[in-house]
């Protein structure tokens, strides 16, 4: 894995404290919304209390233990800079070394890093940036263009890819890997339609959209395997 190139990073963000911190906030993985540090920045930043909601954003990470991205330290590291808070500023930085040192690789911004040992990590990652991933996947597979198509619609990225099942102009998607056998279908994760908007799956449709598939992998000769 490559080390961090800190020489690329620009010394400065165009984004205020405030902004900053805000999207620091909007940026956070679910794992830690309901953390007291995490409601603490809430009310510092709805108080405009700035310097109380960058310590709790510091605290959040420190009490925690986990590797928060490079950005989110970057990012405090400039707010408290742009605060004169010169003390907090270089513990930010120092953060990003931290992250160099002990797993040795870049955590993407708006995720975070929990180290089991020297070959384990665990991720959590924002729902926000998890819905920009998929908006720029739905984007490259042509997404939109299915939905006058009812069926089975396999996309493949190398090893694995998404089945897109269209019924009625609404559709849902079920991720997939290249297994020994065939394709490994992670059915057990779906839970809604993702589009023209995010809607709860019935069990029986659910269930129609598991003989949807089976029917769509005998008619193609496609080996499958349902996760579930």
């Amino acid at each position: 894995m490559k080390p961090f190139n800190f020489r690329k990073r620009p010394s400065k963000t165009d984004f205020s404290p405030e902004q900053a911190m805000r999207r620091l906030v909007d940026y956070m993985p679910d794992f830690y919304r309901t953390h007291r540090q995490f409601t603490s920045c809430l009310e510092s930043l709805d108080n405009r209390e700035w310097e109380l909601a960058l310590n709790t954003l510091i605290k959040l990470a420190d009490e925690t233990g986990h590797y928060f991205a490079e950005d989110f330290w970057f990012e405090l590291a400039d707010a408290a800079d742009k605060m004169g808070l010169t003390n907090k500023s270089n513990y930010c930085r120092q953060q990003i070394k931290r992250n160099e040192k002990d797993i040795k690789f870049k955590t993407p911004f708006g995720c975070t890093t929990i180290k089991i040992d020297d070959t384990h990590f665990e991720r959590h990652t924002s729902e926000k940036l998890k819905e920009e991933w998929a908006t720029e996947r739905r984007k490259k597979d042509n997404v939109r263009e299915l939905t006058t198509k009812n069926g089975v619609h396999l996309k493949s990225h190398g090893r694995s890819g998404f089945l897109y099942i269209t019924e009625n102009r609404k559709i849902a998607e079920v991720e997939f890997e290249l297994g020994m056998n065939g394709l490994i279908l992670y059915f057990s994760s779906l839970t809604n339609w993702s589009l023209p908007t995010k809607q709860m799956l019935t069990t029986q449709e659910k269930q129609k959209i598991k003989i949807d598939i089976s029917n769509w992998a005998a008619g193609t000769k496609n080996a499958i395997e349902f996760d579930d």
